[in-house]
C-alpha cells in the first residue's frame, strides 16, 4: 500500500499512476492517515460503496464484540461506526 500526501494531490498525473500501480492508497494530512482511495469503474462505484460499507459495520461489530459487550443494538452500531468515522478525520 503506498501512501499519497494531499499536497500531492495537486499532481493528478502521479496519483494516477499510483492507484493504477498499487490499486489503492492512504491519503495523508500531516503525515497522519486520513483516507482511503480506491479505484472504481462507472458500473462498479455502487457495488465497490456497498463493499466499504458492509467492511466498516463489520468492523463496528467487531469492534463492540471485543469490549465484551453482549447486547448490541442498531444504535450502538450506529454509534460505533460514527465514532470510527469521526476518528479517521
Amino acid at each position: 500500500m503506498n501512501y499519497i500526501g494531499v499536497s500531492e494531490l495537486k499532481n493528478s498525473k502521479t496519483m494516477w499512476e499510483m492507484l493504477q500501480r498499487d490499486k489503492e492508497l492512504i491519503l495523508t494530512k500531516d503525515g497522519k492517515p486520513g483516507a482511503l482511495i480506491l479505484p472504481v469503474t462507472p458500473e462498479g462505484v455502487e457495488g465497490t460503496l456497498r463493499a466499504v460499507r458492509r467492511a466498516l459495520f463489520s468492523e463496528a461489530v467487531s469492534s463492540i464484540r471485543s469490549r465484551g459487550d453482549t447486547a448490541c443494538t442498531s444504535g450502538d452500531i450506529d454509534r460505533e461506526i460514527n465514532d470510527a468515522r469521526r476518528d479517521r478525520k
